[in-house]
């Protein structure tokens, strides 16, 4: 019986009609006849029915899939679609086109099967390459951290994090999003970037629901631009809070150079005591960690999507789209919950690692 002379919709209403009938075939194809007779092209015999019916039963394929090029449409046969999903969960990274050409279809087609599988498409998510060694720290960080936020609950929010941000001219950022909508089929082109590298450094940081920043630094940060950071930014925000969250506050830092100099290590120590996060002194900050920051939900993800939704061509408008991303972000934070999901986000991947 050839199964490709009906859609779906029709055999799945001979088999409702088969039902109403009482599995009468010969009724059940009168049945169906009377009902669209005038509008779809009927079954012949009762055959039909029945064949539909086990099909069903046997929870086989009733409508096999179609490979369409130009008029004319020729059949996929079912074992070369059971090949594709095969292939497809073997390679689940691989690009519908370059499954495509492996299997002599167009990509649509290996598109449509695999969305009638239940299958859909999924970002990948960056996580931190590691050494054996940096898992062990990591590990005991997450460890103390919990610790911390059993005995203090607000604990995550009396910590000031921070970070520096390099922004450049031609980084590509979440441009899986991009398309070009037109009235007519055209060849876009987007233009390159110009020659001219240029970056801006920005420094910022967030406590509580406050988000500091952003200080831009000419170059590259070093010891003495980040000493005057904690004099001067830094310094005059911890002076106008109130004294029990003055001493409530623990500062965050990474790993960068700049922030292991001997008068930055004094620096800190005169300003935090031992409540600070860093590669040096009591609670040590991991190696390549980033991804146990609020900062790294909220900077590397919402500032540059910001930032780089549109082609910067100069280092002024490259600046002036870092400041209304900032403004932005400060603007939701004000009036929805975006920095308490970022210190969520931090307590689930902590509990995620022990």
């Amino acid at each position: 019986m050839s199964s490709f002379r009906y859609t779906a919709t029709e055999l799945t209403d001979m088999i409702l009609i088969y039902g109403e009938c009482h599995q009468n075939a010969a009724l059940a194809l009168r049945t169906y006849r009377e009902r669209y007779g005038n509008t779809r092209t009927c079954p012949t015999n009762l055959r039909t029915i029945t064949w539909a019916v086990q099909k069903l039963r046997e929870n086989r394929r009733l409508v096999n899939s179609y490979e369409y090029e130009g008029a004319n449409a020729k059949e996929i046969p079912v074992n070369k679609e059971d090949n594709i999903l095969q292939y497809s969960s073997r390679n689940p990274t691989s690009s519908l086109r370059l499954t495509a050409r492996r299997f002599g279809v167009s990509h649509k087609t290996v598109q449509r099967i695999l969305i009638k599988d239940n299958r859909r498409p999924f970002k990948l998510n960056r996580d931190q390459g590691l050494l054996c060694r940096d898992d062990s720290v990591r590990q005991a960080y997450c460890h103390w951290l919990l610790e911390k936020v059993n005995d203090d609950p607000d604990f995550l929010f009396n910590i000031m994090w921070t970070g520096e941000i390099m922004f450049t001219h031609n980084e590509i950022w979440n441009r899986r999003n991009q398309c070009y909508w037109s009235k007519r089929k055209t060849q876009p082109l987007r233009e390159s970037s110009p020659e001219d590298r240029f970056s801006v450094n920005v420094w910022a940081g967030i406590h509580r629901n406050a988000i500091i920043g952003p200080i831009f630094i000419n170059g590259p940060i070093n010891e003495k631009k980040f000493l005057d950071l904690l004099n001067g930014t830094i310094s005059e925000y911890i002076d106008n809070l109130s004294l029990d969250g003055s001493h409530r506050l623990w500062f965050q830092l990474d790993g960068n150079p700049a922030h292991s100099g001997f008068r930055v290590r004094e620096r800190l120590s005169e300003m935090f005591g031992e409540q600070i996060i860093g590669r040096h002194g009591l609670h040590k900050w991991p190696a390549q960690s980033s991804d146990l920051s609020p900062l790294n939900t909220l900077f590397q993800g919402f500032l540059k999507n910001e930032v780089y939704a549109c082609d910067v061509r100069t280092e002024q408008e490259l600046h002036s789209r870092i400041i209304d991303a900032f403004v932005k972000l400060k603007k939701i934070a004000a009036n929805g919950n975006k920095l308490t999901e970022a210190h969520d986000n931090v307590l689930k991947r902590c509990q995620s690692l022990v």
